[in-house]
Formats: structure tokens, sequence, C-alpha cells
């Protein structure tokens, strides 16, 4: 069904992008934020009394539009990518049991059990709150936290197991040397277990304190031992994040790469050598890329938004798959242009460095790349001194000879 499938895509699908899918999230996760809020403002009594009718009318409005989008998400459930959920019964079932599914689910039972109930439970009330978990979802930065925490669960399952040891052998040493002194803080195992707790999280709260020099020798060991246990999670979680993230910026250049059409002759292998040459970069509107004048640095290539191309009284615009700044590189002589984005761009740029080395290897890129240069100043009518004067580029792109 192209109806199903045009949905699956605004709301599910991962790889999907464009104007249509990012004004649907978007505004998904703006009535995330504001049904969360809603139910903190309820909270506060005067505000509640004050506006009760407004809150009620804008909770109903929400939990109608993520009910909605519930059985949306399970309607096209069957649509996934993957072919997880293809049954029409049992693919959405398998479906409703994950834990984004529960999470969304989660956001609309309160509201619709309340009126079930005799009285309106405060559980209910406390997980109207849970409703923020649905951003987890819309947000790649959480959900690279999850993909995080999935990896490397294994080593912080063993940061926890070593965790939970030292805890039971602080709350048994802190018992038999501090029980008799203090049994209502130290006369059990599990009593003396929140005195280890507080201390190996470094916390502290003083409520709770050894009063013999054995005891406090025990507590002093305890806190400088807390700061290797506490810095263990900690930084295997902050390892992992930073390898995921380096991974998913690789993907996206290469994804990048892929789509310059001067590349798009390589092999796989050239692919990934010239993926790990290039940075991205996210500029703002009106950034200054080049100045004219100016000694070359880098060449540039386009992935998405526009810049403008200033060369003597021309103005030319270039949009992705565009690429500019190499002819100054080639040729080791000034800008002749400058170089200002008109919208939001995202760039890859190429170092010069990197730049001589990669066409002084490959022979028939630097000649495609001359080739691509000489018909762009051909078309914008600027000649090119040298062997480049024949003119450059097509395609709409121009380079800043």
């Amino acid at each position: 069904m192209a109806l199903r499938a045009r949905i699956y895509e605004l709301i599910e699908d991962e790889e999907a992008s464009g104007p249509a899918v990012h004004a649907v999230r978007g505004g998904l996760a703006l009535a995330i934020l504001a049904a969360s809020l809603l139910v903190v403002v309820e909270s506060v009594e005067p505000w509640a009394e004050r506006i009760g009718f407004a809150l009620a009318t804008g909770e109903l409005a929400f939990m109608l539009l993520f009910t909605l989008e519930y059985a949306l998400r399970l309607w096209v459930a069957v649509e996934d990518r993957a072919g997880r959920y293809g049954h029409p019964i049992l693919g959405r079932l398998r479906w409703a049991a994950t834990p984004s599914a529960v999470a969304d689910l989660v956001a609309v039972l309160p509201f619709w059990l309340a009126p079930l109930l005799p009285t309106d439970l405060f559980l209910l009330r406390l997980l109207r709150l849970l409703r923020i978990l649905k951003i987890v979802r819309l947000s790649p930065a959480l959900a690279t936290f999850q993909v995080v925490l999935h990896a490397q669960r294994r080593q912080l399952a063993a940061v926890g197991l070593l965790l939970a040891i030292l805890l039971l052998l602080l709350a048994g040493a802190m018992h038999a040397i501090e029980g008799r002194v203090q049994p209502e803080a130290f006369g059990s195992i599990p009593k003396a277990l929140y005195w280890a707790v507080v201390t190996l999280a470094t916390v502290g709260y003083g409520d709770v304190v050894p009063v013999t020099p054995l005891g406090r020798l025990v507590a002093g060991g305890a806190a400088l031992l807390s700061l290797a246990t506490i810095a263990f999670p900690t930084a295997i979680l902050g390892a992992g994040f930073v390898r995921e993230m380096q991974q998913q910026d690789f993907l996206a250049r290469a994804g990048m790469v892929a789509r310059v059409p001067l590349f798009r002759h390589l092999p796989p292998a050239q692919l990934a050598e010239i993926t790990a040459l290039l940075h991205q970069r996210n500029l703002p509107p009106r950034y200054t890329i080049i100045r004219r004048g100016e000694h070359p640095e880098a060449m540039y290539f386009i992935d998405q938004g526009r810049v403008v191309m200033r060369v003597g009284e021309r103005r030319i615009v270039l949009g992705p798959g565009s690429f500019f700044g190499e002819l100054a590189l080639l040729e080791g002589r000034p800008r002749e242009a400058t170089v200002i984005t008109l919208t939001s761009c995202r760039l890859l740029e190429l170092d010069a460095s990197d730049f001589h080395r990669l066409i002084g290897g490959d022979p028939e890129l630097r000649r495609n790349l001359l080739a691509e240069a000489r018909e762009r100043a051909r078309s914008i009518g600027h000649p090119l001194p040298g062997e480049a004067e024949a003119g450059a580029g097509s395609g709409g792109r121009a380079s800043d000879s």
C-alpha cells in the first residue's frame, strides 16, 4: 500500500530524509516535550487551579496525537525494511513488544485507564512523565547512547559486579567494626549498605559516619577507592561513545563521498581511502569559506546546501554535488574568488597536502579533475592561465580560478 509505505517513511524509516520527514519528526519531538512540560505545570496547584481547563484540553489533544501515532506505527510495522515484522498479526505483536513500542504504549495508557479507575492513582500520574522516553527514537544522540550501552554491556556488567562486591565487603567490615557502637546505623549488613553506597558514590551525606579509629580508617580507604570505581564506568561509556560517533561520522562521510559525481567511477577501496582524508564541516548561512587573495589550504565538496562564488562581477551559485577550490591548489596561486554560504551547508574539506598526495597517486583522477575544471571555466567565460586556460566545469559546478 502506497499510503502505508509513505507513512512508514515519515515516522519509522531511519534512512529517510527530506523536509516532510524532518517536519513530522520535529513536530513529534516538540509535542513530546510540551506534553511532559504540561505534567510538570499541572503538579503546581495554583497554576493547575488557574488554567485547569487549558491543561485538560492540552492533555486531551496530546493524548489523541500520541494514540494516533501509536496506531499508525502499529499499522506500518509490516513495512519494516529489515523484514522483522512482515507477518500482519505476529509481526505487529513482535513490534508491540519492542522497548520503543512499550514506551509509546505507556505514554498513552494512563490517560485512557484513568476513567476506568475509582480514584486518580499517583502511579498513573507518575507514568505520564514516562512519555518523555518517546523522544529517544527521535534523538540521534540518545539513540547513539543506547547503542553504546548495548555494545559495552559486558564491560559495564563486570564493573557493576565489582562495585557490588566492594559494597558488600565494605558494609560487612563496617558492621563488624561499628555495629556495637552504632547499632542503629551499622547494626546489620543491610543497614551498613546505605553508608557503603553513599561513600562509594562519592556523595557522603554525613548523616551516617564511623566514630571508631578503625572505622574511620576503613571509611577513608573507601573514599579513596570510590574515585577509581566511579571512573571505570565513565571511562567505558566515554570510550564507547567516542568510537560509535567516529564510526557514524565515517559512514556519513562515505555516503557523501559516494554522492560526489567526481568519485562515482572509483572502486570501493579508493572511496574508503578518500573518505578517511575528508573532514566534514557544518557551516551556517552567510559564512565566508574562502576569500579572494588568500593562500589555498583546501578544496571543498558540497553535500548539502548552497554557496555563492564571487568571481569579479560574476555571481555563481553552487549546490549539492559541486566542488570548488581545486584550481588554486593545482596551480599553486592565490584564490581568485570569494565563496560564501547562502544556506546552512554541509561540506567535505580536503586539505592541500592530502589533495596533492591523492591526485599524485591517481593520474586518472587528476585528469578528470582538470577536465571538469576546464569545462567549468569555459562555461563561465573565465579563462585559466597556463594549461588550464581552456576553461572549467559543467553541471552547475564552478572553480575558484
